[in-house]
């Protein structure tokens, strides 16, 4: 958010191609924050007063909301924030514990007494905010991590993490308690500093590498602005993150000083949303979204592709319904240990019968049950045909990653450590039957269907 020279002289370009989607209705954004799907509708928040959003239902024509999240603002904002003029900045939002929260930066130009603070609503579509206070702050200082930008990740774990800041104390990460919605610990500097001109930070995941995407350059000047974006990796979401390179060059055609990068993980895809300003419309400042790919593992992004499913399954949480009965699965008892058993049950809308689904990039998937927040595992790491299905702490292993093959509406759920599909024992539509690995035999017993809730 602060005016800085240009940098990074001699950068690698990854490949770019610079034929665009069209995108059309309202599509004004700065500091886009990652766009979110609740239902049939995409939801696009972005800087401005109040904090403003539009909707599309299809990613390419977006109509604004009727009004923003808060038209009256939290009172300590303006304990925090001398003068607030009602401007929140770079908000950001994701998913969990039931609810969708929003987070979001206030401060003014080139200080660091800034704050990030989040609010949360159970439905975008029928919202009802709540404002949960500050997450973290910073005081001024020329060496803190500014508390602008956030932007939040769930990693293969199921754990959600916030990246944030800018110049002065560079960037920094912590984990979020899902329930709260604040810190879970303390923060732990990743990158930059030393006010170097690095903020806008987001981070993404593909098989073993973590990606953080930063911005150089200067924003907020429109068609003068210098802003660029680069990627570094990591194999340890703490850092350290190396190899720098350039991802979108200052300019390209009428795409100038882009910023603010988001990835939407869709039908197997990653969208990437950012801003630019146009310069065939006088540097006004508009939502830009683009397809990523990886090849020889960094990112690649392209503006030439068309909103088609890309023989995935969406990121999100989901229902694991078993055809045959009907029923979903959960941990035996709605447990939340370490071994417990997964079963069938008729669904309740339990948090323990909903699962977040994670794509790793690899064609595999992270299976995170909601409520106890433990992965989808087979027991005692067995590759027999008969074994349970329990939950444990996802530790990476082979046992707690799974394929999901689309046949006629159904899912076969396989393990990568097996090979051998979910399957309910003994073809039971009792509750409480227990949730097996068997070897493939096509029946109904062994097909699920995966309803995406949020």
């Amino acid at each position: 958010m602060f005016t800085r020279l240009l940098a990074g002289l001699g950068l690698w370009l990854l490949s770019f191609t610079a034929s665009a989607i069209t995108l059309s209705g309202l599509i004004n954004s700065h500091d886009p924050g990652t766009i979110t799907k609740d239902g049939n509708t995409y939801f696009h928040f972005t800087t401005g007063t109040g904090i403003w959003y539009s909707t599309s239902t299809n990613l390419t024509t977006w109509t604004g909301a009727a009004s923003p999240v808060f038209t009256t603002y939290p009172s300590w904002i303006s304990n925090k924030i001398s003068g607030f003029s009602g401007s929140f900045w770079a908000p950001d939002v994701i998913h969990m514990n039931g609810y969708y929260y929003l987070y979001y930066s206030v401060s003014t130009f080139g200080t660091s007494v800034s704050a990030i603070g989040v609010a949360r609503t159970a439905s975008l579509t029928s919202p009802s905010w709540t404002d949960l206070g500050i997450v973290v702050e910073s005081w001024g200082g020329s060496s803190e991590i500014n508390a602008i930008d956030p932007a939040l990740y769930r990693d293969h774990d199921g754990k959600v993490y916030m990246s944030y800041g800018s110049f002065f104390g560079g960037i920094g990460i912590a984990e979020i308690n899902q329930s709260s919605g604040k810190l879970n610990g303390s923060v732990t500097k990743i990158y930059g500093g030393n006010h170097a001109d690095i903020e806008a930070p987001y981070i993404s995941r593909n098989g073993d590498y973590y990606y953080l995407f930063i911005n150089r350059g200067a924003c907020c000047n429109g068609a003068s602005s210098t802003y660029y974006v680069q990627v570094a990796r990591s194999t340890s979401i703490a850092g350290p993150y190396t190899d720098v390179r350039t991802l979108l060059p200052n300019t390209d055609g009428k795409y100038k000083g882009p910023g603010h990068i988001g990835v939407l993980k869709q039908d197997g895809c990653n969208y990437v949303s950012t801003h630019y300003y146009d310069l065939n419309d006088n540097g006004a400042a508009k939502l830009d979204i683009l397809k990523m790919t990886y090849s020889n593992g960094w990112p690649t992004l392209t503006r030439s592709f068309s909103v088609a499913s890309c023989g995935g399954v969406s990121d999100g949480l989901y229902r694991i319904t078993a055809r045959h009965s009907g029923k979903d699965l959960l941990p035996a008892a709605k447990s939340s240990a370490n071994g417990a058993m997964i079963q069938q049950e008729t669904w309740n809308s339990y948090r323990a019968q909903q699962w977040y689904l994670i794509n790793q990039g690899t064609g595999y998937y992270s299976v995170i049950n909601a409520a106890s927040l433990k992965s989808l595992d087979v027991y005692n790491n067995s590759t027999a045909a008969g074994a349970n299905i329990s939950q444990w702490d996802y530790w990476g292993g082979a046992g707690q990653k799974w394929s999901l093959t689309s046949s006629s509406g159904y899912y076969t759920v396989k393990s990568q450590l097996s090979n051998l599909p979910l399957d309910v024992l003994n073809l039971s539509t009792a509750n409480g039957a227990q949730i097996i690995q068997w070897t493939a035999t096509g029946a109904i017993n062994q097909q699920f269907s995966l309803t995406r809730l949020k």
